[in-house]
């Protein structure tokens, strides 16, 4: 039985997808005060979450990260003058946590077999996609969640791990619908052209929304 670990379980798509992989039989673990019928509850504090998950599982297979923090207070543009207050919360919800949460569980996706870290992000972060001149901080906060993604990319892909980045489309899709998606995105392997090992999709950083479209880096 391979191990998952969700990072919380705050909003309907986190809890969908915790369901998601319950139903198919993982063991799966979630940090934070909400639970999830058949999931083990883990603290909310980074370290006591790890040493409890490294005492009753040993390893971490699938590794998912769903932070992904919005802010009502994010409506500013550039040319009305950045808001740093925001900015700089939301910074720290999108990359900084993410950042602390893979330093702190890396030893124990290390001891696994499995090797998948995986991460929420939006196609309004991308900048050959978006379109809306709002929302500013959110969008920068994920464009920085990207270069670290892309940083761990390159130092951990030769290690065996694979990577994911997921857009469960909030507002446009059901959180139903967005988790079965993710679901079958990090349970799978992206494929090989042909049998050719020297074109193996996963040595491309794309990533992919509900509707399992690719998006630009």
């Amino acid at each position: 039985m391979k191990n998952v670990l969700i990072t919380g379980l705050s909003k309907e798509f986190d809890r969908k997808l915790a369901a998601a992989f319950v139903r198919e039989g993982y063991a799966v673990y979630a940090m934070g005060a909400a639970q999830i019928g058949g999931a083990v509850s883990l603290p909310e504090n980074i370290e006591e979450a790890a040493a409890l998950l490294k005492k009753t599982a040993g390893h971490i297979d699938i590794y998912v990260d769903v932070s992904d923090e919005r802010s009502p207070s994010d409506t500013f543009t550039v040319r009305e003058g950045l808001d740093e207050t925001v900015m700089r919360g939301l910074y720290e919800a999108n990359v900084i946590r993410p950042m602390a949460l893979l330093e702190v569980f890396l030893p124990l996706t290390d001891a696994g077999e499995g090797k998948r870290l995986c991460w929420l992000t939006s196609a309004e972060a991308s900048i050959n996609e978006t379109r809306a001149a709002d929302g500013m901080g959110y969008k920068m906060s994920k464009a920085g969640l990207h270069n670290f993604i892309q940083i761990t990319r390159n130092v951990l892909a030769p290690k065996g791990y694979t990577l994911r980045a997921f857009d469960p489309m909030a507002g446009e899709v059901s959180a139903e619908a967005a988790a079965e998606a993710a679901f079958n995105y990090f349970t799978r392997r992206r494929g090989t052209e042909r049998g050719d090992g020297l074109r193996d999709d996963e040595g491309n950083m794309v990533f992919r929304d509900a509707y399992g479209r690719q998006h630009a880096w």
